[in-house]
């Protein structure tokens, strides 16, 4: 008898708990459906997208390999104002001071003081 209603019981438990469990099983089915349209969404879009990004990592390959190139210009730029202005302006300036300097010694008359 004590085992006839322990089984009772735990029927009526059972019931209950798949009572309460319907409303989470077919909520969790919805979201597994959505899941599903949303998985289905983004294997449809995944191609384009994978595409766009291609595009992009093209386009940033061209914009580095112009940017190196014109660093590599500015860069002889740089060296060649350097060698063929640069040094010569510099060695003018030391001929023009050297040249001023001989001028001073030549021509410079030291002052004499009146009463001396």
């Amino acid at each position: 008898m004590v085992w006839e209603i322990a089984f009772v019981i735990f029927l009526l438990s059972l019931t209950v708990l798949t009572y309460l469990l319907i409303p989470v099983v077919l909520r969790f089915r919805e979201t597994l459906g959505r899941i599903n349209k949303t998985l289905d969404a983004v294997n449809e879009d995944l191609p384009e997208i994978l595409k766009n990004v291609k595009d992009i990592s093209q386009r940033i390959d061209g914009v580095v390999d112009t940017v190196e190139k014109t660093v590599e210009d500015v860069s002889q730029l740089e060296y060649t104002i350097s060698k063929e202005i640069k040094e010569p302006l510099q060695n003018i300036a030391q001929v023009i001071g050297t040249l001023i300097q001989i001028m001073n010694k030549l021509f410079y008359r030291p002052q004499t003081k009146k009463g001396k």
